[in-house]
């Protein structure tokens, strides 16, 4: 009786009986459109980690082809070696300086775009600061190159003509160990090459605050600065908050091989190797135990690096809004405690 009256209604009512409420879904169909996804992600992601995690632990013994051993052998042969250390140094200390700068420049451009009357000015300079975005990779850093080479290099003659300096700088070409000159290209490459990405990103998120806010402060005489930082900032957080993790994760993936002629011999000498740089090299030279433990060690420093990083931020947020609340919390006191009395008579 109950079916034949649930019948009768969905017959009055086929908006319900076509309702996914009201139909039942058998278990493989939402499987086999997950399908791709988990075959691509098994054979693309899983199974070589699992393939390089194996292969990390084999050591290669001596010249003989194809005889390996099990041990701890190319783990300890990577953090004994002086140029791990300086590919190690070179990846932190790039992804730690990178994103404030990158990110404090972005904010200032995009923040200066988007007090644009016109759009098609803010069109226009959206265009002009996206463009090293889509320029090849190689070719910035072919330019770079070829800016800060010690013969022929722009920088280097307009220093020389200016009498800043009377030799030539080394800038890509210095094998003293423990020197920073090649890290310092590195980083100027990596952060303008950054920008165009995140003025892109963060001038979009600014133009979709709600303006009314902007309005209610500006009645209210708020600054301009106040309400940038009072409601543009607090806006666009979340935005933020992924630069910043696509940053973490772009900055320890740094590689600069273009800098150095795609040499990555050239790049070790020089002193600007870093952990992607550093894998790449002996994966070049067939040395594929050593590149496989160097591939474990950058996912375990990248994980912990991007956790640690990612917790201090949030800490530092999260006490930066409990001090705003208690100077509130302050002033209300305050303003109570010297507000006088008011007898009535």
């Amino acid at each position: 009786m109950k079916t034949y009256f649930w019948k009768k209604y969905r017959i009055k009512n086929p908006g319900l009986a076509l309702s996914v409420l009201n139909n039942k879904t058998k278990f493989y169909k939402p499987l086999l459109m997950m399908l791709p996804s988990i075959i691509t992600i098994l054979l693309f992601t899983l199974i070589p980690f699992l393939l390089v995690l194996i292969k990390s632990f084999q050591m290669k013994m001596g010249f003989a082809q194809g005889v390996y051993t099990v041990g701890f052998g190319n783990y300890t042969r990577i953090f004994t070696s002086s140029v791990f250390g300086v590919a190690l140094r070179n990846s932190l200390v790039y992804a730690i300086l990178s994103i404030p700068i990158s990110l404090g420049i972005s904010l200032l451009i995009s923040s200066a775009i988007v007090q644009l009357v016109k759009k098609w000015s803010r069109g226009f300079w959206q265009t002009v600061f996206f463009l090293p975005y889509v320029t090849s990779a190689i070719a910035v850093s072919m330019a770079f190159s070829v800016m800060f080479d010690q013969t022929d290099g722009l920088i280097n003659k307009f220093l020389l003509n200016w009498k800043i300096i009377d030799t030539p700088i080394q800038f890509l070409s210095n094998t003293t160990p423990g020197n920073w000159n090649a890290f310092w290209i590195i980083l100027i490459r990596g952060v303008w090459g950054s920008l165009a990405f995140q003025i892109l990103i963060l001038t979009t998120a600014m133009l979709s605050v709600n303006q009314d806010l902007y309005k209610a402060a500006s009645i209210d005489g708020a600054s301009t600065n106040k309400q940038f930082y009072r409601i543009t900032l607090p806006s666009i957080t979340k935005t933020i908050s992924f630069l910043f993790t696509m940053g973490l994760i772009g900055g320890i993936k740094t590689f600069p091989l273009a800098l150095f002629n795609n040499s990555a011999s050239s790049a070790m000498q020089n002193q600007g190797a870093t952990l992607i740089l550093y894998i790449f090299n002996y994966t070049s030279q067939g040395r594929f135990d050593i590149a496989a433990a160097a591939s474990v060690i950058l996912f375990v420093i990248g994980l912990i690096f991007s956790k640690s990083v990612r917790k201090i931020a949030s800490l530092i947020y999260i006490a930066s809004v409990k001090t705003g609340e208690k100077n509130v919390i302050n002033k209300i006191e305050n303003k109570t405690l010297k507000r006088k009395p008011v007898f009535k008579i």
